[in-house]
């Protein structure tokens, strides 16, 4: 006896393996001949057993082994986790003519792509079950003795459906083949979910949504309803919102992994269009294997290979020439040059190696994709530097600044009379050659020569540069899916993503200014499915997922001979008058997370149990020790006299840096946390019209802590050591402190509940309710020591006498801010009081959402559906912001008080930010959809939300948030939400015109069929009532709170034909609130521009083989150039309050090739 044995025990009647996301099945050979059900069934029983008995010698058994261990240790461990199922299933029941169930049916369902068989058994309630699917185009068949087969085709499967396939078999025998044609009938008869998806052909299809990043299939999602932007930023995926959700709290996932990035939640690699098989959008996931959602998910998955080769290749190209010109853009105003080129290719089959894979089919699959984006613009440098003759000290000629040059004096002459410094000028304003420091020369060498011509007596600019920036990004998705045997299938891929930004050229050496910089995004991921019976199948998947963010300056020179430093890149050298230089920080981020999830499925009589769970260690490496090689100021003070003005050049020449700083942070940092979640998910199908859904989720969302207990946070239960006032800076594992300073939660229970019930044929009616954690996004790197800037500082003992070192000499001894272990200290900032610290959660409080929702689905025929959905939310202990060391409000204080600091609660500091889980939000919405899946030509969705949304504070991942007007009464913060948007439409479609070649009339007229068959036309339209705004005015409270609000005195609002650029609403609602006095305008004090976009997409193909496609077509973004007002001036004070300020995204085409195979 052996373990194995009594895990397969466990295995087969009491299922409880964690599980997590769903991957594929395994594959099976095909096979046309009629199938014993009962051998099948014993064949299976057999099989599993005995595989779990061999020895581990046989590397696919212990494998078995293995998986099982991998179970174990997912219920011992703890780490992140979004653990959701992203692949298809089918199921059904089987019964006879008279409506009783049939067991032991045997289940073929045959993937058409690839010709593989997933098959199983009816149970003794005639049900079954085959999981682990991926979406595309299945026929499914039924065996048993003593009936007919029965054989459903074209049964096709999107991302994450449970497709139900019920079947009534009539007597006859097993050679007798009753054949019909799938059920078009897309409703989701088996869950309360809400959501919809779109194929990969559809988003190639679509306009492209281009940027930095080439085709973002990302955006798209916001043609769905209850989704939007957050920000009239519309090309920044981190602002989506899902279901009213706070930007960046809705899980990404990506083949089972999660895209989001821990440390802050920004989405990382982002697959393209001809990559991805399926996308699918979830506003209300009420299932169990959902966790860390603030509204809603994106779930893709990638394509794989078939048993035919197929790929494309393309390119897009757009420049300045092919855009509208913006709305408040001059009429002669020269637009610089720029252009964008989006090019690559995929391709996918069958793999053959000879003597491995030559003649055994449906066993090994690949498919790769590669992507670039190049984009060029030009950019405009106008600046001041050194002549030909003050770069060798001859200060004799005209100023480069115009008029006449200062008078330079030598600093060894320097001579203080009461207080005033006076000195002897150089000979003829010349520096002597031996009075020039060698390495001051040195750096000046690295000035750019002046290349424009100027006008004596003008102050004009003597350097001219148009430098081009180029950036470079690149896509690469690699897969490989293994058909092992008849019970297994293991797939694997290699995904990135990320762009390279080359530094502006703006000086042609060393001491350019700007850097390399970008990111790499990363996913690995292995899975590997396997069936142990017909109603056991499971799926283990490994995965690693990154992103890393570089800046990389060049290296200084050897030849610039500064000592005591290392040279890591060129120094920052600023000079009074003239151009500023020295190469960028060096900076290098990783967020990581190892990922090790298991599913398992299991069909117990009318019950679909889904049992999984989670572990997830993330990591994240920070390092940004600044500039190495030190910034140093160069004023003039050292070469000149009696209080006049000189030239900061000159002290460069001399070597008398007039201030130094060197960063002494030589140091990386180490974040983590560990994330654990387990669930249960039973879908109870009680009738064939009615089906229960019950589930219950378990996370545990650990804290982040650092390797080296390089975090603090501000304690208000400990004494300052400095002043002996209550509230001080407490260090992790300093003094008994713990080695993270947040708590853990282990509260993390979440329900899950939701119905849907057949009403009619072509009617369901569904609803469910769940409890969500939220992730703490804006926690991450929040109280890291580093935050603080560690460096040396070199200052004059005597301002304006003597300097504080000479370059030639090199920078005095200093002590880095390491222990002998390389370790990073404390920074003395820290230490000391007078600054703004951060104050971590203290107190272990769940952050949750309630999620509620109630609708209709209709099937209208020939591929319309139409849905309408009532959704709501309530979240508390959502992660905020808020300044606790403001004064209490009273009256006739504390504006212009001298004394108001001391005040304080912590008088000894400044500004103390807690991050707490306090806040809350409220959100209702009704969802209006009429979609029609892609056949005859035609895709639609059109999708109306109207929605409302109430919170007190912003979450600390806005951007722009508005400020807390009195941390002692949050509730009065209470109203519209600032990422609220009442009304909202979108439109997609997709068209292929029923004429010419290829259409179903006029196809055979000559030359006409040519010219007017094989077009498509394509749109994305998308409209909506504009963002809230916040007015602002100074703050004159004094009682260092987040702002002072303004006074509304009326309604903001004048009539849609009344508005201008001039004045987009009524300034006269809005007045002054006095000093020392509380305004009363909410934060969202009225509502912007909207948005009008229509994007326009025109396609001709041509068919140049059988299989062989070539495509040109013209996208058009805001075709109609409707003006897309960004931004109002909302300052009470300025002179453009009331005022359109900016207009974004006028129209831009793009052309695109596309050869599709």
């Amino acid at each position: 006896m052996n373990r194995t044995i009594s895990f397969s025990h466990v295995l087969e009647h009491f299922p409880c393996c964690w599980v997590s996301r769903k991957g594929r099945a395994a594959a099976f050979s095909l096979r046309k001949t009629p199938i014993d059900a009962e051998a099948l069934l014993h064949t299976y029983r057999k099989n599993t057993l005995a595989s779990l008995r061999r020895s581990r010698g046989d590397g696919r058994r212990s494998g078995l082994l293995f998986a099982a261990v991998v179970l174990c240790c997912t219920l011992l461990s703890s780490g992140p986790v979004f653990a959701q199922t992203f692949y298809a299933s089918i199921s059904g029941l089987v019964k006879d003519a008279d409506g009783a169930v049939i067991p032991d049916v045997a289940v073929t369902v045959h993937e058409n792509s690839t010709a593989t068989d997933y098959k199983t058994v009816t149970n003794k309630s005639g049900a079954y079950r085959v999981s682990f699917l991926k979406p595309g185009s299945y026929t499914v068949r039924f065996e048993r003795s003593g009936f007919a087969q029965y054989v459903t085709n074209a049964q096709n499967l999107v991302l994450n459906q449970e497709l139900v396939v019920d079947t009534v078999l009539k007597p006859g025998a097993t050679s007798e083949v009753v054949t019909v044609t799938g059920d078009s009938n897309t409703l989701n008869t088996v869950n309360a979910q809400i959501g919809g998806e779109l194929s990969g052909q559809e988003l190639v299809d679509l306009p492209e949504t281009t940027g930095s990043k080439g085709a973002n299939e990302f955006l798209i999602t916001k043609t769905f309803a209850g989704a939007s932007s957050t920000s009239q930023d519309y090309s920044n995926v981190n602002n989506l919102s899902l279901g009213g959700g706070r930007p960046v709290s809705n899980p990404i996932i990506i083949d089972g992994l999660p895209s989001n990035m821990g440390v802050d939640g920004t989405y990382g690699l982002i697959p393209t269009p001809d990559s991805t098989e399926e996308l699918q959008v979830l506003t209300s996931p009420f299932s169990a294997q959902y966790g860390q959602t603030g509204g809603g998910a994106i779930l893709t998955t990638t394509k794989s290979g078939t048993d035919k080769f197929h790929g494309s290749a393309f390119e897009s190209y757009s420049s300045q020439a092919l855009n509208a010109r913006g709305y408040f853009t001059a009429p002669n105003a020269v637009i610089p040059a720029q252009s964008f080129n989006y090019f690559g290719g995929s391709l996918g089959g069958p793999v053959w190696i000879p003597r491995i894979f030559d003649g055994r089919k449906h066993r090994l699959y690949f498919f790769t994709d590669w992507e670039n984006t190049l984009n060029n613009s030009a950019s405009t440098l106008n600046t001041n530097v050194p002549t030909v003759e003050e770069r060798s000290g001859d200060f004799s000629g005209p100023s480069a600044l115009g008029g006449a040059t200062p008078t330079v004096y030598d600093p060894n002459t320097t001579v203080v009379t009461n207080g005033k410094i006076s000195r002897t000028a150089f000979k003829g304003n010349i520096i002597p050659t031996n009075r020039l420091d060698p390495v001051g020369m040195s750096i000046l060498s690295f000035f750019p020569q002046p290349n424009c011509s100027y006008t004596v007596g003008a102050v004009t600019n003597n350097y001219c540069v148009n430098p081009v920036a180029h950036s470079s990004y690149l896509y690469n998705a690699d897969r490989v899916d293994f058909n092992a045997s008849d019970y297994d299938h293991i797939w694997a891929k290699f995904s990135r993503d990320g762009p390279t930004n080359q530094p502006v050229q703006f000086i042609p050496n060393a001491a350019n200014t700007s850097a390399v910089n970008g990111w790499v995004d990363d996913h690995y991921e292995m899975s590997w499915s396997h069936i142990f019976s017909p109603r056991i199948s499971n799926e283990a998947r490994i995965g690693y997922v990154s992103e890393e963010n570089f800046s990389r300056p060049q290296p200084a020179p050897a030849e610039i001979g500064l000592k005591g430093v290392p040279l890591t890149q060129f120094p920052s050298i600023s000079t009074t008058q003239f151009a500023s230089f020295g190469a960028g920080s060096y900076a290098k981020t990783r967020d990581g997370h190892i990922i090790v999830n298991d599913a398992v499925a299991l069909q117990l009589g009318r019950h679909t149990l889904s049992i999984g769970g989670e572990v997830m260690r993330y990591a994240y490496s920070y390092y940004t020790p600044g500039v190495l090689s030190g910034s140093y100021g160069f004023t003039g003070t050292f070469s000149t006299a009696n209080g006049q003005s000189g030239l900061g050049i000159t002290d460069l020449e001399l070597g008398l840096p007039a201030s130094a700083s060197i960063s002494t942070t030589n140091t990386i940092f180490h974040e983590n946390l560990n994330y654990f979640t387990g669930y249960i998910q039973d879908d109870y199908r009680l009738s064939e019209k009615l089906t229960i859904n019950l589930g219950l989720r378990y996370e545990f969302d650990g804290p982040f802590s650092e390797k080296h207990n390089n975090m603090y946070t501000f304690n208000p239960n400990i004494t300052d050591p400095t002043t002996n006032k209550l509230g001080g800076i407490q260090f992790a594992g300093y003094n008994g402190a713990p080695h993270s300073l947040i708590p853990n939660i282990y509260t993390g229970i979440l329900p899950r509940a939701g119905f849907n019930y057949r009403l009619f044929r072509k009617t369901v009616v569904r609803g469910g309710y769940g409890i969500y954690q939220l992730p703490s996004i804006g926690f991450g790197t929040a109280g890291l020591t580093s935050a603080s800037t560690v460096a040396v500082s070199f200052q004059s003992s005597n301002p304006g006498v003597t300097a504080p070192f000479q370059l030639s000499q090199g920078v005095p001894p200093y002590s880095p801010n390491a222990d002998a272990n390389g370790n990073p200290l404390i920074p003395t900032s820290l230490t000391k009081p007078s600054f703004s610290p951060t104050q971590l959660p203290q107190t272990a409080v769940l952050p949750y959402l309630q999620e509620w929702q109630f609708g209709v689905e209709h099937d209208l025929g020939h591929d319309w559906i139409a849905e309408v959905d009532y959704a709501g939310n309530h979240g508390v202990h959502l992660p905020i912001s808020v300044p606790i060391n403001q004064i209490q409000p009273s009256a006739n204080c504390c504006f212009g008080l001298s004394t108001a600091q001391s005040l304080r609660p912590y008088p000894q500091f400044l500004t103390v930010t807690a991050l707490k889980n306090g806040g809350a939000t409220s959100y209702a919405a009704m969802y209006a959809t009429l979609s029609h899946r892609w056949s005859n030509g035609v895709s639609v969705r059109a999708a109306y939300t109207w929605a409302r949304s109430l919170d007190d504070v912003d979450g600390p991942s806005r951007a722009n948030a508005v400020g807390v007007q009195n941390y002692y009464n949050l509730r009065a913060q209470w109203g519209t939400a600032m990422n609220n948007i009442p009304q909202r439409f979108s439109l997609s479609t997709v068209y292929a015109p029923p004429f010419g070649a290829g259409g179903k009339y006029l196809q055979n007229v000559p030359v006409l069929s040519q010219v007017i068959g094989h077009w498509k036309v394509s749109t994305v339209a998308q409209f909506q009532k504009g963002y809230p705004y916040f007015i602002t005015q100074a703050n004159q409270l004094g009682i260092f709170s987040g702002a002072q609000y303004v006074t509304k005195v009326g309604d903001p609002n004048i009539s849609r034909g009344s508005r201008t650029v001039q004045k987009w609403f009524n300034t006269s609602a809005f007045a002054l609130t006095p000093p020392n006095t509380l305004g009363n305008s909410p934060r969202a004090a009225l509502y912007g521009p909207g948005q009008n976009v229509w994007d326009l997409s025109v396609m001709r193909e041509i068919p140049l083989r059988e299989r062989v496609v070539f495509a040109l077509r013209v996208d058009a973004h805001n075709a109609f150039n409707h003006p897309q007002f960004s931004g109002l001036g909302t300052n009470i004070s300025n002179a453009n309050f009331g005022q359109v300020t900016g207009a974004q995204d006028p129209r831009s085409l793009l052309i695109v090739g596309r050869l599709r195979f």
